[in-house]
């Protein structure tokens, strides 16, 4: 079996024994769990580190010289521990997300219905987005800054369709200060095995697989909800936001985007059936706190909008 250029993951029995192996989550855990006061100002003191690289534009230059090489050392052990697969070096890395991407270029997906497009996120053969997200992720490890600021100490947070989770990756890494309660939720995929697989350790995050036809898979109350990059790929996009709309406290946070491809069957059916009366939903059940939903049929940008009490 090809364990290094042509890997094909058994992706339903890879999260069947991964479930099997993890503790039950604990609603009640919080990042800043065990933290104290020192812990709490070296949590601050590093996320103020690493802004400070990445604002000076080093931290990007430090993870192309390679020599910035946490992010590959995670990402190795999922391949190899997690896998099974060939050890490899950051090299290889650039080598097979070249090769993946060129595979990934040879699926032609059936995108004609709602529910062939939702299948074709859980293809096997898709291993490119392991790659190609883990990358995208360790240049942009603070990308979450952008809506910190609305985010307050001790919230329930959720990223739904979260994929490798940055939003709850940066939280959980760099503002466990915060004292924040994370839950990510996504389709059982590859992506959602690698992200069970990078919190495994971490209490305070719990992993909601989202099935097929649930339209209500988030447990409990939250305070703020990620739904970036989401819209536009979802079976039943006015649902889903009824559902926002019901486990949002009073006042709380919804942090999304509705994009509009550019390319041909990206966006399901429903999606592009749905797109005006959702952005109207929005617009009449929350107030906006940063940037616009827009009604006049273009891309709606990352916006934060609050629930009307």
């Amino acid at each position: 079996m090809n364990r290094y250029d042509d890997v094909r993951p058994d992706v339903p029995a890879l999260l069947a024994a991964q479930t099997a192996s993890l503790p039950p989550p604990d609603p009640a855990a919080r990042s800043g769990d065990g933290l104290g006061v020192t812990g709490r100002l070296a949590s601050l003191a590093r996320l103020y580190g690493l802004g400070l690289l990445v604002r000076l534009g080093l931290h990007r230059r430090l993870i192309y010289a390679n020599l910035r090489l946490d992010w590959f050392h995670e990402f190795q052990r999922y391949w190899v521990d997690a896998l099974g697969n060939r050890p490899i070096h950051p090299p290889d890395f650039y080598h097979l997300a070249g090769v993946y991407r060129q595979k990934l270029q040879s699926i032609t997906p059936d995108l004609d219905t709602d529910a062939a497009h939702l299948e074709s996120w859980r293809d096997p053969r898709i291993v490119y987005y392991l790659f190609g997200h883990t990358y995208r992720q360790a240049l942009q490890p603070l990308h979450v800054h952008h809506y910190a600021r609305f985010i307050a100490s001790g919230s329930r947070v959720a990223e739904y369709g979260c994929g490798t989770a940055p939003m709850l990756f940066a939280l959980a890494r760099h503002y466990r200060h915060l004292n924040l309660a994370l839950v990510g939720a996504d389709i059982p995929h590859l992506l959602f095995h690698f992200t069970r697989w990078r919190f495994r350790a971490d209490r305070f995050v719990t992993m909601v697989p989202i099935e097929p036809n649930d339209d209500a898979p988030l447990p409990g109350r939250y305070d703020v909800i990620f739904c970036l990059e989401v819209f536009e790929h979802l079976p039943r996009p006015l649902a889903t936001l009824e559902h926002f709309t019901q486990i949002l406290n009073p006042g709380g946070l919804l942090i999304f985007d509705y994009i509009r491809s550019e390319g041909e069957g990206l966006d399901t059916p429903a999606a592009l059936r749905d797109r005006e009366t959702t952005l109207r939903t929005i617009a009449d059940r929350f107030e906006v706190v940063h940037g616009r939903v827009p009604l006049d049929g273009v891309s709606a940008q990352p916006a934060v909008v609050r629930k009307r009490r």
